[in-house]
């Protein structure tokens, strides 16, 4: 496959994927609302996808490594997530279990994907490295644009038709997944073991870097949950709520536009410190606000958020590690820091929203922003100390 058709190939890839993406993970609040559970319930069964991210990211990180593959792992999951959702969202399956089994493997998948997709096309070539926040930008497309569909969707088809739509967008992924390339392989007499792997926790700065992470994407969990149920308390509309994921995952689009401008302007480690600033006002702002349109209005502020933290620490994790364990390294790291924060946030947040008011909550997950600002000035020292240059 030339270049040119390869480039564009993955642009269909990550809209078509991130649309379907965007059916499950905007729609999994509303819809344990819809069955009658609270903030508190509706937080414990989304946590449950945070350990499945945890575990599904170790293991594809290892595989990818040691078999030199992503393609074929990409496959299994977009496949899974098809019929984990089709089964998710049938009303007959109304049981705490199996609603806690299901979103565990939907959301856990969906979660691995976004991480094993910026993997997979940061080991094909540099080119293509270049080129992923670019790619990414068509991602945000599909994502807003299925935030809207899928609320159509569920007006005409109910939340059964959702699932389906889940399983058919799968299926046209795995079909531009097939004619794309693997990544390249790295010559090593030995495959990847284990001890390989926990070398990472030894390069400078790789440690406080994935806790850093942990404490901005605890901030990224809580704009998916906490922030929703809010707008749910001030009696916010379903199509409010697919708004407020559009707008977030259209105004994505300009960074991931400009990400190779960006880098090469700034270093990365700057840019992931204007991000948690950012965030830590649109939280505070978040917790002020009193009615859902405001809510909506403030979520325009991702634009300096998510998409600067997912394009600067894979590229920082993609400089401080070894070529070997590159794929190991980003989905290592996307395990601790999405998968641990996915599992506590969504609980935690949930229990002080309930008991507290949803106001204090988020401004004290405000708070997390504000210790991740002190702690990468201590990243940059490491950085600087080991001539560690994050251009």
């Amino acid at each position: 496959m030339k270049k040119s058709s390869r480039k564009y190939s993955f642009l269909v890839l990550y809209f078509i994927s991130y649309m379907s993406f965007s059916f499950c993970m905007t729609k999994f609040t509303p819809y344990l609302s819809s069955l009658g559970y609270d903030a508190m319930y509706r937080g414990i069964i989304i946590s449950g996808y945070a350990i499945t991210t945890i575990v599904f990211q170790l293991l594809f990180g290892f595989l990818s490594d040691h078999f030199q593959s992503v393609k074929k792992l990409i496959i299994v999951a977009v496949a899974g997530l098809g019929i984990s959702s089709v089964l998710l969202f049938q009303k007959g399956l109304g049981m705490f279990a199996a609603q806690l089994l299901l979103i565990s493997l939907s959301g856990g998948l969906v979660n691995s994907l976004c991480g094993m997709y910026d993997t997979w096309v940061l080991g094909v070539d540099h080119e293509m490295q270049k080129s992923l926040s670019f790619i990414k930008a068509f991602g945000s497309v599909g994502w807003a644009l299925g935030s809207v569909i899928a609320s159509q969707i569920i007006l005409k088809f109910m939340y059964s038709g959702l699932g389906v739509s889940v399983l058919i967008l799968a299926g046209l992924s795995i079909c531009n997944v097939v004619f794309l390339p693997d990544i390249q392989s790295i010559e090593r007499k030995d495959k990847i073991k284990l001890q390989d792997v926990l070398q990472l926790f030894h390069i400078p700065g790789y440690t406080l870097l994935v806790f850093v992470l942990f404490l901005m994407y605890a901030v990224v969990v809580a704009n998916s949950c906490t922030v929703i149920d809010k707008m749910i308390a001030l009696n916010a509309t379903d199509f409010e709520i697919s708004l407020k994921f559009a707008f977030g995952s259209l105004l994505e689009i300009p960074t991931y536009l400009a990400g190779a401008y960006l880098l090469k302007k700034f270093k990365a480690i700057h840019l992931l410190h204007f991000s948690a600033a950012m965030m830590t006002i649109q939280f505070i702002l978040f917790a002020l606000a009193n009615n859902a349109g405001a809510m909506i209005f403030i979520s325009l502020l991702q634009i300096f958020s998510t998409p600067i933290i997912l394009i600067a620490s894979k590229m920082i994790i993609l400089e401080i590690s070894p070529d070997y364990l590159r794929n190991s390294s980003q989905l290592i790291a996307l395990s601790i820091f999405m998968g641990v924060s996915s599992l506590m946030i969504p609980s935690i947040a949930g229990f002080f929203g309930v008991h507290v008011g949803f106001d204090i909550t988020l401004a004290g997950v405000a708070m997390l922003g504000v210790l991740s600002l002190i702690l990468i000035f201590w990243l940059k020292h490491i950085f600087h100390k080991h001539n560690i240059m994050m251009e």
